[in-house]
């Protein structure tokens, strides 16, 4: 696979903030506060915007970016569903570049994008002026509708979960103590004993495949999902290619041991796990189970995904999560 392509950068561009408040159960906000000294003892000029409702954030970076043609950076403050609705406002703009602060429960895009979940870090990217990247965006349609994935897009029990997080109670008391992540683990066991495994027709590359009891399908851009798992440890985020991984026909007891191989990276070896390289995918499940996008529930049964080969830039870090 090729390297990402790394430009240095110095950043004299536009500088916008957007911070989701309600990220990591508002911890956030105590975040955007030591980010504020930051900015301030560097002399840094910037904007800032806070998110107020689901979608605020695709619509405010719209409305940046359409206000004049300077380059413009645009950090997202907040989880993987901020940075996704980010990009999905930025997707038309050439002159954005994105950027995150990890500030949610997941924190995948950070992780495996930008190569750095600790916010000093992150932060320093933007202050410093390090490097910038040209990255593929996943695009999907759902109901003729058209958005854009920068980390994943799954069907089945991934999408289960993500569903489970994203509306626990305890999704604020895990994040409370400082662990997020581990809340998809509770998920993952929990739905292990509920979901029932479907049968998926896709189309992959104009390709007909039917796979029989699926647990699921994930469209990968980068190797990260479910919050630190890495299910595709060969993604490359320019290649101009999907990563299909595909699971299926486990007992649930065995597939207790198939994710126990995912941190030994051994898990694409295994009998009922298929993988595939594709520019564009079909999908349609023979029942109404979930479809996530970047962890966000975004439809149900049948979906359509290709890649945008390099379409949006990134501030990029040059380690293994930094």
């Amino acid at each position: 696979m090729p390297s990402r392509q790394l430009t240095e950068t110095v950043y004299s561009q536009k500088l916008v903030f957007i911070v989701n408040p309600n990220a990591s159960n508002k911890g956030s906000i105590k975040i955007w506060k030591k980010i504020e000294r930051e900015l301030a003892k560097n002399g840094k000029r910037y904007e800032v915007f806070f998110t107020e409702r689901s979608g605020h954030a695709k619509e405010l970076t719209e409305q940046i970016l359409k206000q004049s043609l300077e380059e413009t950076l645009i950090c997202g403050v907040g989880g993987d569903g901020t940075i996704h609705e980010i990009m999905n406002g930025a997707a038309p703009f050439p002159h954005a570049i994105i950027s995150s602060i990890p500030a949610g429960s997941g924190n995948d895009y950070a992780r495996g994008l930008q190569k750095t979940t600790k916010v000093h870090k992150a932060l320093s990217l933007i202050l410093q002026g390090q490097s910038t990247s040209e990255v593929d965006l996943g695009c999907y349609t759902y109901q003729n509708n058209k958005h854009y994935f920068i980390n994943s897009l799954g069907i089945g029990l991934d999408a289960e979960i993500a569903n489970g997080v994203n509306k626990s109670r305890w999704k604020k008391w895990f994040n409370t103590f400082k662990a997020g992540k581990l809340i998809y683990l509770y998920f993952f066991f929990k739905k292990l004993f509920t979901f029932k495994p479907f049968e998926l027709h896709t189309e992959i590359d104009g390709k007909t495949y039917i796979f029989k009891n699926t647990w699921f399908l994930v469209a990968v851009n980068q190797g990260y999902f479910g919050g630190g798992i890495k299910i595709s440890p060969d993604s490359a985020t320019n290649d101009g290619k999907l990563n299909i991984i595909v699971v299926r026909e486990f007992k649930r007891f065995e597939l207790l041991f198939m994710f126990a191989t995912v941190f030994l990276g051994k898990h694409l070896k295994l009998k009922n796990v298929d993988s595939f390289l594709c520019e564009r995918i079909f999908l349609r499940a023979d029942s109404n189970v979930f479809i996530q996008a970047d962890g966000e529930i975004v439809g149900n049964r049948e979906i359509t995904a290709e890649i945008s080969p390099r379409m949006i830039t990134i501030v990029a870090g040059v380690g293994e999560n930094n």
